[in-house]
């Protein structure tokens, strides 16, 4: 489903953040995105939907090359839930939030409204709809994020750190949900038990360059090896 191909991403001031990075992603694959701070996680993410614009190689979705071109239709086909909620959420209340984007893809307006209850009451958080984001504790703004990205209907989500921030009743929730969707998912976190217990596969970043790649249980039982990577 998601190809990158040698996918390096340099910053203004001449660092590269993210250095010939290749790996695929497959239809229903949940896959865990780790390292320490500044291994190019949340870089990686944000060039895969054409946030960050890549210093070299190619980025595939569907057989969709990312361009000029077609970031508008990768980005329908990918929904990317930042680390930092209050990123995604603007509007007057969270029922606004989610319906942001159905709206500005053109949709009838019943549509959007169908769109905006399935997102809502897929994750159990109808009874926010009407509520303003700036009132809603981390863990339900996070909800909201996610529902905000469902509502355009991705083949794929990006999540950036989704359990930062949570406490543990509303982590529990955030992982019931995540394993309960069924969209393909690439997961960058810190969260190693969070990782483990979602993703059957996990992909280590240092350096912003990738240094393994291969089932949880034999990666995460490593403990030698995670210490190498600053984990």
């Amino acid at each position: 489903m998601l190809e990158v191909r040698g996918l390096s991403v340099t910053y203004p001031d001449g660092k590269e953040a993210v250095s010939g990075v290749s790996f695929a992603l497959g239809d229903d694959e949940r896959v865990a995105l780790i390292g320490a701070n500044g291994a190019g996680k949340s870089t990686l993410l944000r060039s895969i939907v054409g946030l960050l614009p890549a210093s070299a190689g190619e980025i595939k979705m569907d057989g969709v090359v990312l361009s000029n071109i077609s970031v508008s239709e990768i980005r329908r086909k990918i929904g990317i839930v930042f680390q930092n909620p209050d990123d995604q959420l603007f509007m007057a209340n969270v029922r606004d939030d989610v319906a942001f984007g159905p709206r500005n893809m053109g949709l009838p307006e019943d549509e959007v409204g169908r769109r905006v209850d399935s997102a809502l009451g897929c994750l159990g958080i109808s009874h926010l709809g009407d509520r303003i984001s700036d009132r809603l504790s981390v863990g339900e703004k996070r909800m909201a994020g996610i529902a905000s990205v469902l509502s355009m209907s991705p083949n794929a989500l990006l999540l950036d750190e989704p359990s930062s921030s949570l406490d543990p009743r509303s982590r529990r929730a955030l992982m019931d949900t995540l394993q309960s969707l069924p969209h393909s998912a690439l997961i960058a976190t810190h969260d190693l038990d969070l990782a483990g217990r979602l993703c059957p596969r996990v992909i280590i970043l240092q350096d912003g360059r990738l240094r393994a790649d291969g089932p949880s249980d034999e990666l995460l039982s490593d403990l030698k090896k995670l210490e190498s990577y600053g984990l």
